[in-house]
């Protein structure tokens, strides 16, 4: 997990003075005409927490250094980097490794993968460890060809045998957006159903040292659940695993739950793993409500534990190709902020295609599905910075 603290470019897009900012831990918008410099700045964001040179050969500046807060050290570090023109053109590279941070489930670990070294390099203070100087820290960078950039190795036009066009035609491309969100919501999916699983198997082994050990509960603290409320509680837990029907009739049940103290105890442990499945759930079940009071036309777009459902209001199956150009932006943004964690998101003109409703409802709706996420748009639009405080908007 990790965040930018603070950024300075020397000779952005032509600049004569540095341009330099603290940015803060929740939202940042950079805001400006058409050539200031947005795109090339979030591209040289991108490429400190990354690691990586190639994207910046082409990107007007002379020197930048980055702020990076990695929450695996509990460190700020420095990346910077200085532009040798035209010698990157004809660059030597040698084979080397690099670090990658990897989110699974809650942890990060890292992961070691061959690289090539260029001749422009970032360089990374402290020195220690030393596994941060070639660490790519965890964030996503979405740029606005985001919907045709795949993040599996599933590109359509591998499949084809009949064409050699070097081109994709729309058909082609809308199959790489569905196939890559899908892969996006498959990879969130099973962290959520880690942790619900995760929180079963805790509450099982509670579950059965109640029964087995029924002294143990003399040590916990008298149930502050009413009778009906455990009912609710079991009724839920059991209704998941496909066996409600074993639990029989209310009255008979609350009548056993007030004179039963090991059936207390039991009823505490469901409660438990019944709040740890909720809070696991929370991020998904306000995306299921976000895009259902957003997207308004002619189609429900439901998720599942294996994949992202659309059909139609008659119940026809229609597909994620099937959405309108600004629904895709929208589903590929929100998802990408609940993978990305405590980490950043990093887009540039999230806007694209959104209604003028949308945009205005846009980081309201991030936040809502990730409160500990640092957001970092370049926009062209003024409703994007509707109701954000000054100090959100940096002016470029």
């Amino acid at each position: 997990m990790s965040h930018i603290v603070s950024f300075s470019v020397t000779g952005l897009a032509g600049r004569t003075e540095p341009l330099r900012a603290k940015l803060n831990r929740d939202t940042n918008i950079f805001f400006g005409l058409n050539g200031s410099g947005k795109t090339s700045l979030l591209k040289i964001l991108h490429a400190a927490m990354a690691n990586e040179t190639d994207i910046l050969e082409d990107v007007p500046f002379t020197a930048a250094e980055v702020e990076i807060y990695s929450l695996n050290w509990n460190k700020v570090f420095t990346r910077s980097i200085e532009k040798h023109g035209s010698s990157q053109k004809s660059r030597s590279r040698r084979r080397s490794v690099i670090h990658r941070e990897v989110r699974i489930q809650k942890e990060i670990v890292l992961i070691e993968e061959p690289t090539h070294e260029d001749s422009m390099q970032w360089h990374c203070t402290p020195t220690s460890p030393k596994e941060a100087a070639t660490t790519r820290w965890a964030h996503q960078y979405l740029p606005t060809s985001r919907l045709h950039v795949s993040d599996g190795p599933f590109l359509p036009y591998t499949e084809r045998t009949a064409s050699h066009r070097p081109w994709l035609t729309e058909e082609e491309l809308d199959a790489v957006f569905a196939r890559s969100v899908e892969h996006l919501w498959n990879r969130y999916s099973a962290e959520v159903l880690g942790a619900v699983r995760t929180a079963q198997e805790q509450g099982l082994a509670s579950i059965l040292r109640a029964v087995l050990s029924p002294q143990s509960a003399s040590n916990r603290r008298k149930s502050k659940l009413t009778s009906a409320t455990a009912y609710k509680r079991v009724h839920s837990f059991l209704k998941r695993q496909g066996s409600a029907s074993i639990l029989g009739k209310q009255a008979v049940f609350e009548k056993r739950y007030e004179s039963d103290a090991t059936l207390q105890d039991v009823v505490q442990d469901i409660d438990s793993v019944e709040d740890k499945i909720k809070a696991a759930m929370t991020s998904r079940d306000t995306l299921q409500e976000l895009i259902t009071r957003l997207f308004m036309a002619n189609k429900e777009v439901r998720f599942t534990d294996e994949s992202i459902q659309v059909t139609s209001h008659s119940g026809e199956k229609i597909g994620l190709e099937s959405l309108s150009s600004g629904e895709k932006h929208l589903l590929r943004i929100l998802v990408e902020a609940l993978l990305v964690g405590e980490s950043s998101l990093i887009v540039d003109e999230p806007e694209i295609s959104m209604h003028v409703d949308w945009q205005k409802e846009l980081i309201h709706s991030l936040r809502a599905l990730n409160q500990t996420a640092q957001f970092i748009f370049a926009t062209h639009s003024p409703e994007v910075l509707a109701d954000l405080p000054d100090e959100k908007i940096l002016r470029i």
